[in-house]
């Protein structure tokens, strides 16, 4: 399937596709035995540098890069996808092993590969011992891909830590959480004191005139408590325009397939970092230009 997707071919039964196919040279080669299904095991020829030769190096004899493996299929691989290089044969020549070069890297969540066999099963008989110890090596640094591509993906959608502010915007922070604790208390004591005479709350006033698109009901209360609020139709308006952005998002990502989804993830959980981290360096520079 792997080569499939990725444009190769496939024989449909390598019993009488591949026979027909070979010539003098090549070996015929069971690679189903019902008989003896788990330990029936033929010959293959592994390619050097590629990541099987790394995996099954120490078990070589006499220089041959040669070793025994499992079988269980009657399909194999007839066009390799051009991505993808081979990294075994077995000796009818067909493919028993390959990988894409450029997504392979466990340490950095990269593995895409074929196996057309298990050395998770390759093991002695009545024995949870390996034929090979580069057996366990696959599942391993699959395994390792996995945790190193889960991490990439956490942190990529890691809300980012707020920048240090310098001494003024500090002091204005301040300012603005004092001027809602103020409303606030305003609000839940249900008072009419003169509030709009009170210059602490403007603060809090100009915050929200310039962040949010507030509600009538909001707007009015806010008004009791002193916080003049401008240009309301503008807020009103950025609103209405923000619920059709959002409801035209949706129906397009209705269409959308689950790659295509995924990989519209892949994409804004990078901008988020590359944001995050543009946020960061700015922050920093206006620290030292303050400083």
């Amino acid at each position: 399937m792997l080569n499939v997707s990725c444009g190769g071919k496939l024989y449909q039964d390598i019993e009488k596709e591949l026979l027909q196919k070979n010539h003098d040279g090549f070996q015929r080669v069971v690679h189903m035995d019902y008989g003896n299904y788990d330990g029936h095991r033929h010959l293959i020829n592994v390619m050097a540098n590629t990541p099987l030769h790394d995996w099954f190096n120490d078990s070589f004899v006499d220089d041959k890069m040669e070793i025994m493996v499992n079988s269980y299929h009657h399909q194999g691989v007839k066009i390799l996808a051009e991505r993808f290089v081979p990294m075994a044969f077995s000796p009818d020549g067909l493919i028993e092993g390959f990988y894409d070069p450029n997504n392979y890297n466990p340490e950095d969540g990269k593995f895409i590969m074929g196996l057309q066999f298990h050395p998770e099963r390759m093991r002695n008989h009545d024995s949870d011992e390996f034929d090979y110890p580069g057996c366990s090596k696959a599942y391993q640094e699959f395994v390792t891909a996995v945790i190193a591509y889960e991490k990439k993906l956490s942190s990529s959608m890691l809300v980012p830590k707020s920048p240090k502010l310098n001494e003024e915007l500090e002091q204005k922070r301040k300012l603005i959480l004092r001027s809602f604790s103020m409303a606030r208390d305003i609000y839940k004591s249900d008072s009419h004191m003169v509030a709009n005479r009170n210059p602490e709350l403007e603060a809090g006033a100009d915050f929200l005139q310039a962040n949010t698109a507030l509600s009538l009901q909001q707007e009015n209360r806010l008004k009791q408590v002193g916080a003049t609020i401008r240009n309301g139709a503008s807020y009103s308006h950025k609103m209405k325009l923000n619920q059709m952005r959002e409801k035209a998002a949706r129906n397009m990502m209705s269409n959308m397939s689950v790659e295509q989804l995924t990989d519209l993830v892949s994409f804004y959980g990078l901008m988020h970092q590359i944001c995050s981290e543009t946020i960061d360096r700015k922050m920093h520079e206006l620290v030292v230009e303050e400083s």
